[in-house]
């Protein structure tokens, strides 16, 4: 559904003629050495190519009017030129020292951004892999380390829960990056822009010491600065309706953007049954603010704050008894509110201040009912658990401030500190972090957080340090050792405030040989668990487990013409004694393999993408124990297989309008061949009955039409095939 909420981002046009020129020309670094492999385009279309050995190129294009080529090279400052059809032109590039830095320490991260010509994923990336919902987390799903988890919300990496990856904006934690929890159903996350986002970090493990409280990774957002120019968008579907507008100020140093919508799945599941039945909803409304601002010669602060309301109504049928159903009622509301400043306050300085502030609200009403669905009352054991309101709130908020010095040598020393102040708690945080280039072939990161919780009364040191040694021009070995820690969940520190912290040892090896657009990466890794939480009796952090694996990526934008694809494996061998477990057993959400293809095309006659993913899990394990931690039952699912298909036909609906739009009409079907998926199964207070969980439906379907006005991402699409 949220597909729909984010294709109008894709609502881009490019002009298409009858006739066809030839651009003709060669590309060399300053002292006239061809360099082969160039990215050759006329900007605003996506006719191009790519230099051959002797750095020439040569291509057809249908563009009119004055023409501009765009020249990229890795390592080297893009250039932009006048270009004639048919008149040959040499473009000397010239080294860029901020992409040349020796070595880059990437072990157990995937960098991305639009900005970036190395990045592995971009906003563009997540609004056009399909099946994925526009959502950020999803399409991180389609890299390995994840999990591909079907009955609930969060990124499950390397043998972690979901909530054991954290999400951060801008430096601060999100805390509640998630709608409420449905009953074996995945939640939306309320960070819902790709485009917000100027560069995506997904961490699967040996993260960075600036960030804390994930035992397993991270998901780091960084938000964007000024837009380019003023703009508004307008969009409808069976689900979805949205609204928003963007205004860049005259003297282009600050800007101003609301942006709302309004999800339902009501008029769908009329017309597409679901299991469960929904009753209410479920129905999101989500209002976004943003203001950006320059202040001074160096300084740009940022605001971004989201809203949030939800509300849900479903009935299932009761495992325990063919006559009964389970009611199921919620309302959720969330405020979350990022404020950031970034400056240069002298040569070689950077200072980041960031604070947020986040209020959430849950009302849960349980039910047990006939088959008519009138409310029973049982006052015994299995239907007195099953029934009862509940209400919960949050309230958090976190200040921070990191300062950077940039040393000769593309070496950088980052330290600061942090507090955050949660239910009866206060954590305090101090932390630095050097990159150090040892030589133009080895580089190092070594880093130390400290932490402090008044709640528990413990203070704990983690150590993180990372390793890069170049091999070639293009290829690299990586290292990473690190230690987490992580809080138990809020509910049992209520009642046990006297809980340590979990902890994780992270060990990971990996090889990158990135270059003329193409990525590969094999990845090794360890992961060790100490103080796990345990619920068998009374709470305690005393459980244990390790995960261990291999993981390989690859993507590739230049084999075929215009078509971009990647493929991703991930192996997992991982035991736990955590929760309710009697012992180690293999996680519930683990599959040993996992694997996930995406391709994409652009077909530029008739102003259409076609976008395929696939995924694939073996069988994950599942148990049935009992409430005295007694195993009674267990096997392993079915195979997960789904494949997904989206399409999206640009045009315009006005062009004679003084700003054209960019109408986009969008369409997708998820899991197309059918497969019935089946991620676990729930099973009756005595053990005797199971239901599978599975998909509300077989199929997911979705049409919609979204209009732009003021931007064109016609150039940023383009070039994801080029």
């Amino acid at each position: 559904m949220k597909t729909l909420c984010i294709f109008f981002l894709l609502a881009v046009t490019a002009s298409y003629n009858a006739f066809s020129q030839q651009i003709i020309g060669r590309v060399t670094d300053k002292s006239g050495r061809p360099l082969e492999g160039a990215g050759v385009a006329i900007i605003g279309t996506a006719d191009g190519a790519t230099s051959d050995s002797t750095g020439a190129f040569r291509f057809q294009t249908s563009a009119a009017g004055p023409l501009m080529l765009q020249v990229s090279y890795l390592g080297y400052k893009t250039r932009e030129v006048p270009v004639q059809a048919g008149v040959p032109v040499t473009v000397k590039l010239v080294t860029d020292p901020a992409t040349l830095a020796p070595v880059v320490v990437s072990a157990g991260s995937f960098t991305a951004g639009d900005k970036s010509k190395g990045a592995v994923m971009t906003a563009m990336d997540v609004v056009s892999v399909a099946g994925n919902g526009g959502d950020v987390a999803n399409a991180v799903r389609t890299l390995p380390g994840a999990q591909q988890i079907g009955e609930r919300e969060g990124l499950f990496v390397r043998g972690g829960t979901g909530l054991e990856t954290r999400q951060f904006i801008d430096g601060t934690l999100v805390p509640q990056p998630y709608f409420a929890a449905l009953p074996g159903l995945p939640q939306f996350n309320r960070i819902s822009s790709p485009f917000l986002f100027d560069g995506i970090v997904f961490s699967s493990g040996g993260y960075s010491a600036l960030y804390g409280q994930g035992l397993s990774g991270a998901l780091v957002l960084e938000t964007q600065d000024l837009p380019d120019k003023s703009s508004a968008v307008v969009g409808i579907s069976p689900m979805v309706a949205v609204a928003g507008v963007q205004r860049l100020a005259r003297n282009k140093r600050s800007s101003f953007s609301l942006n709302t919508r309004y999800m339902t799945w009501e008029y769908y599941a009329r017309l597409v049954p679901q299991n469960p039945e929904y009753a209410k909803g479920p129905a999101y409304a989500i209002t976004e603010a943003n203001l950006r601002a320059k202040t001074g010669k160096t300084g740009m602060l940022k605001v971004y704050a989201n809203f949030g309301y939800h509300h849900a109504g479903l009935y299932k049928n009761d495992v325990d008894s063919t006559a009964l159903r389970n009611g199921f009622m919620s309302e959720d509301r969330n405020l979350y509110v990022n404020i950031s400043h970034r400056s240069m306050p002298g040569k070689n300085w950077r200072l980041d201040l960031a604070a947020a502030f986040n209020h959430n609200t849950t009302d849960i009403r349980r039910t047990v009912t006939d088959a008519f669905k009138n409310p029973v009352h049982i006052p015994q054991a299995p239907y007195l658990y099953k029934e009862g309101d509940s209400s919960a709130t949050e309230t958090f908020a976190q200040a921070r401030a990191v300062i950077s010095r940039y040393f000769p040598g593309s070496q950088v020393l980052r330290a600061g500190g942090e507090v955050q102040l949660g239910w009866r708690d206060e954590l305090y945080a101090a932390f630095a972090e050097m990159e150090w280039k040892l030589a133009t072939s080895l580089a190092l990161r070594t880093g130390l957080r400290f932490e402090h919780s008044r709640l528990l009364r413990d203070a704990v040191l983690a150590p993180r340090i990372s390793l890069a040694y170049r091999l070639g021009s293009n290829s690299q070995l990586n290292a990473a050792y690190g230690v987490f820690y992580q809080k138990a969940e809020m509910p049992y520190l209520f009642t046990n405030p006297d809980l340590p912290q979990a902890k994780a040892t992270h060990y990971i090896l990996n090889y990158l040989r990135h270059g003329n657009n193409r990525l590969f990466r094999a990845e090794l890794f360890y992961k060790q668990y100490n103080r796990l939480l345990t619920t068998t009796g009374q709470p305690a952090m005393n459980g244990r487990g390790q995960a261990h694996g291999l993981e390989f990526f690859w993507r590739d934008k230049k084999s075929i013409p215009l078509l971009d694809y990647w493929v991703s494996y991930s192996y997992l061998h991982t035991k736990r004694e955590h929760l309710h477990y009697p012992g180690l057993l293999a996680p519930s959400y683990a599959a040993p393999h996992t694997l996930s293809i995406v391709a994409k095309r652009f077909f530029e006659p008739i102003r259409t993408s076609v976008n395929l993913s696939y995924a694939y899990a073996a069988g994950r394990p599942y148990y049935d124990i009992s409430a005295t931690g007694q195993l009674r039952d267990k096997g392993t699912t079915k195979a997960y297989s789904v494949l997904n298909l989206s399409l999206a036909h640009m045009l315009s609906l006005f062009p004679h309008w003084k700003e054209k739009d960019f109408t986009v009409i969008a369409l997708g079907v998820n899991n197309i061949l059918g497969t019935k998926q089946v991620f676990g199964y729930e099973y009756s207070y005595n053990g005797a009955n199971k239901a599978p969980l599975t998909l509300p439906a077989t199929r997911n379907f979705f049409i919609g039409i979204f209009m732009s006005l003021g931007i064109d991402r016609t150039a940023d699409y383009l070039n994801e095939n080029l």
